[in-house]
Parts: structure tokens; sequence; C-alpha cells
């Protein structure tokens, strides 16, 4: 009898202790948060926090700053991570029309980024926070995708998809400069030919399958 009395109190210190272990380690793991366009939802897993901010543009949020998006309005704490997720919609459907004879799209790329980095770290400095930025996801071919008209597909399909792998190029370049992580899962969703693969993604513009995104969290984040 005593033993079995001794058994039941070393069973219960064992799962108090597993409780204890489990609250500590779920109040110290680091939160998830994204912000941006769609692309901050699409694909992602559900225990991240999203933060939708519309159809917003990299070159929007870059120019309007803390006025477009303050991320303290957003309960993000000392020690989370936070992934914004901008520029496909610029690379879809605005860097085109603004080229000119004497203004490249590297010329229109670099200021977008520029402002895009001046408006990340006005958001997250003093806040000791993990920071990241998304890569533009591979362009889509626009004989097999749908065209949303208030969002049009601008340029060639190559020529779009040279305007996201300058502005990749440009994100990752940046990245390091600032001690970011650069989200790069570009090459994971592009199908032989660099564009979105069809197989995972939602039909449109936007990755669906997160396995590789998940991936790179548990990865490369926690």
């Amino acid at each position: 009898m005593e033993t079995l009395k001794l058994i039941l109190i070393i069973i219960m210190i064992i799962i108090l202790i597993g409780t204890i272990i489990f609250f500590y380690c779920k109040m110290n793991t680091p939160r998830i948060h994204t912000f941006g366009d769609s692309h901050s939802y699409s694909g992602w897993n559900k225990k991240i926090s999203m933060h939708h901010m519309g159809p917003i543009l990299c070159y929007s949020f870059g120019k309007e700053k803390l006025k477009r998006c303050n991320i303290k309005k957003y309960n993000v704490k000392k020690g989370d991570i936070v992934i914004f997720c901008m520029g496909e919609i610029d690379c879809r459907c605005h860097i085109y029309k603004h080229i000119t004879k004497n203004i490249t799209y590297k010329n229109i790329i670099d200021n977008i980024i520029e402002n895009y980095i001046e408006a990340i770290l006005l958001n997250t400095e003093n806040m000791d926070l993990k920071v990241c930025i998304y890569n533009v996801v591979p362009p889509i071919q626009k004989y097999n995708t749908p065209e949303n008209p208030e969002y049009p597909y601008l340029g060639s399909d190559d020529e779009r998809k040279k305007y996201v792998l300058y502005f990749n190029e440009i994100l990752k370049q940046k990245c390091i400069l600032h001690n970011f992580i650069f989200f790069d899962i570009y090459d994971k969703y592009a199908d032989e030919n660099g564009f979105l693969n069809k197989k995972l993604s939602d039909g449109s513009v936007h990755i669906k399958n997160g396995i590789y995104l998940d991936q790179f969290i548990k990865k490369i984040l926690l």
C-alpha cells in the first residue's frame, strides 16, 4: 500500500514538472507576426499572427512609413519575430508603367527598396526583434492565370520575372547589410521556367501549400 502511494506521488510530481516545463516553453516561445499584402496570410501556418494591411504597395509603405503601419499597435513584444511581406503587387502591375527612357526598372526598384528598408527600421528600432523580409514570390504566366483587372499583369511574363528577381536580389543585399533575415523560399515555389508552381499555388498569384514556409521557419527562425 505504501509502495502504491509512493508511486502515485512520483507520478503526480512528474506530471506537475511536465506541466510547468510545457507552460514555461510556451510563454518563452516567440510569436511570429507577418505584415503586408495578401502574401502576409497566403500559405502561412494558422498559428502565426497575420496582419493583413490590404493591397498595400511596398512603395506606399516605404513612402508613408509609420503613418501606414506602426507594428507597435499590434501587440508585438520583445523577442518576437516579424516578417514584412510586400513587393509582389509593385512587380506585377506598377514598375512597368513607370519605366521611361531615362528611368530603368532597376532605378525604380532601388528607390522602392531604399524607402522600404527605412520604414522597417523605423518600425523595429529599439524593440529587440528578429526582423525578416519575405521574398517576392515567383510571378505567374499570364496565359494560364486569371487576371484581376484592378491589379493587371503589366509587362510580359519575362519582364515581370526580371523585376521580381532584381527586387529579391536587392532585398537580400539589404538584409545582409542590416542584419535582417531574408525569408527566401523563391526556388522552392518556382517551376522549371522560374514562374510560380501551379501545384503549390492557389491558382492565382499566391502560395497555397505552405510546406516550405513551415520548413524555413523551423530551420531558420526557431
